[in-house]
């Protein structure tokens, strides 16, 4: 009986085992092993803050790229008053998703058998035609295909923080709950990092009813657009693609592309979002011709304007995030950290604003890195990954965006050569994908990943 892992119970991680068990037809056994306990969730869909909603429609959200209507379905038959535009929270996406794994096991093969683990895999090592799995409990056992699902790692510490990093005043991981932190209501905050990370922040922060300032600081003081109310008008953007794939891969190429596009649109009632949102099926393509040079430049120039523009906010959380910036209780800041100090109870940070000749500063409770997950499998503190990369069965891209795989998921090692029983699939694909990091990308490549393991299974 040939035995199927998956490592990571988030999005990918489901999806990947839902699509196994809705296609495979030999016997087999399929261990999902998860280091929280708690599958389907992971940590965009583990929150239960209703605050914290999905950044994409409800339409667009299906989890089953075979099945397009899957989660509005899911939603109306729960009586929720949900349309294909609405932005729903993303508690109710995380049950989605159990709800989706549950009914494919129960309707899985007999001759299936799905084991969920409760533990963090400690070691990972080739074995045949496959791999010996060591988890944390001391239990060892043998896979024959290994499916690597890790979502989204806490950020790294950006420079300038000192000594303060190691202290209660500093909070690593935004998502962690902080028992030791002893803010109050009316204490200043300062975020570093202006995306959707801060925006979660922010939310809470409204929610508990914070009267103090908070500062939000990012490189360059962007702020985050809103999605529509209502769905755009369906429009042919072909023309635009085409242009973008028959021109010469460069970033100042694709830019003028793209707004001569978007100056084109407004003259014809099209909005500018309708435009972004026609690139994305073949963003990843367009990110594969680029070279090198052509990547840092991107990197360093275009990535925050990008981000803001492409990564954009659900209309209910834009309108808390804009009420606390019209009152003045939300301060964007331009710039970066040139040094901070605990001074008397409270971090004194000094900021180098952007064009400003002089530095500014801040005095403040609380430091939250808000820069968002990173998915530099060399700056992560896995353990696991740590090992995987010494032992050359992973190897991080030059731009330290993510781990390399072949085009059907593969990671590849250290000898460029793919690992034909170990494949990834998550937010780490941003390597070779660049956007590979959303649902309507990661349904496509988890589909893939399973299907891969079938056909295997099958030989």
């Amino acid at each position: 009986m040939n035995t199927y892992v998956v490592v990571g119970a988030g999005f990918s991680g489901t999806v990947a085992a839902i699509e196994f068990l809705n296609r495979v037809q030999h016997e087999a056994q399929l261990l999902i092993i998860n280091r929280s306990g708690l599958i389907a969730r992971g940590l965009a869909y583990g929150t239960n803050s209703p605050l914290h909603l999905l950044n994409v429609p409800a339409g667009n959200m299906t989890a089953l790229a075979d099945e397009p209507d899957s989660f509005l379905k899911y939603c109306i038959e729960r009586n929720m008053e949900v349309t294909a535009g609405s932005f729903v929270s993303r508690k109710v996406y995380g049950d989605y998703l159990e709800h989706l794994l549950n009914r494919a096991i129960e309707r899985s093969s007999p001759r299936v058998k799905t084991t969920q683990i409760s533990a963090e895999v400690v070691s990972l090592t080739p074995n045949g035609q496959g791999a010996t799995i060591e988890l944390d409990s001391g239990e060892i056992f043998k896979a024959d295909q290994v499916t690597l699902a890790f979502g989204h790692f806490p950020p790294s510490n950006p420079s300038g923080l000192g000594s303060v990093s190691e202290t209660h005043y500093y909070q690593q991981d935004p998502w962690e709950q902080r028992a030791d932190s002893k803010i109050q209501k009316d204490e200043p905050i300062l975020l570093i990092g202006g995306g959707l990370t801060a925006i979660d922040v922010i939310s809470n922060l409204m929610k508990s009813k914070h009267t103090g300032k908070v500062y939000m600081l990012s490189r360059r003081g962007l702020l985050p657009k809103s999605h529509r109310v209502a769905r755009g008008q369906h429009t042919d953007h072909t023309h635009t693609r085409n242009r973008l794939l028959e021109s010469k891969p460069s970033i100042l190429g694709y830019l003028k592309i793209i707004r001569n596009a978007i100056k084109t649109g407004l003259n014809e009632q099209i909005d500018w979002r309708d435009i972004i949102a026609s690139i994305r099926p073949v963003t990843a393509e367009l990110w594969r011709r680029l070279p090198d040079t052509e990547r840092r430049r991107f990197l360093r120039h275009l990535q925050s304007y990008w981000d803001v523009h492409r990564h954009r906010v659900a209309p209910d959380t834009f309108q808390i995030f804009e009420d606390a910036l019209n009152r003045g209780q939300l301060i964007p800041l331009a710039g970066r950290i040139v040094s901070m100090d605990v001074v008397n109870g409270s971090v004194t940070a000094v900021i180098k604003e952007r064009r400003k000749a002089s530095n500014r500063l801040l005095t403040v409770n609380l430091v939250v890195n808000c820069t968002g997950p990173t998915s530099n499998p060399e700056k992560t503190k896995s353990p696991l990954i740590k090992k995987l990369l010494k032992k050359g069965l992973v190897v991080s891209d030059t731009l330290g965006l993510g781990v390399c795989v072949n085009e059907h998921y593969y990671l590849k090692n250290t000898h460029g050569e793919p690992n034909d029983w170990l494949s990834y699939v998550g937010p780490m694909l941003k390597a070779d994908h660049w956007e590979l990091t959303a649902v309507p990308e990661l349904r496509v490549a988890a589909r893939s990943v399973a299907l891969n393991v079938c056909q295997k299974f099958e030989r």
